[in-house]
């Protein structure tokens, strides 16, 4: 990947997340610092969709005793 750089990040990871990210790195044959940068960049799209739904962070927070709401919605608005 190649990108011009503004700043140079210095992180520290413990050795298994080092691992598990190198692993994961080299199935995608991918250097370590570009699976880090997309990562990055993904978690950038990801907030900056959440921006623009208020409702998106709610999603999956809400418990609700009634599965069938969407087959039979008339009996929960009377």
């Amino acid at each position: 990947m190649v990108n011009k750089m503004a700043k140079i990040l210095t992180i520290q990871l413990s050795d298994e997340l080092e691992s598990k990210l190198t692993a994961q790195a080299k199935k995608l044959n991918l250097s370590l610092e570009d699976l880090i940068l997309q990562s990055l960049s993904q978690s950038v799209k990801q907030e900056n969709i959440s921006e623009f739904d208020p409702i998106l962070p709610l999603i999956g927070t809400l418990k609700f005793d009634n599965s069938d709401v969407g087959e039979n919605p008339d009996q929960y608005l009377r």
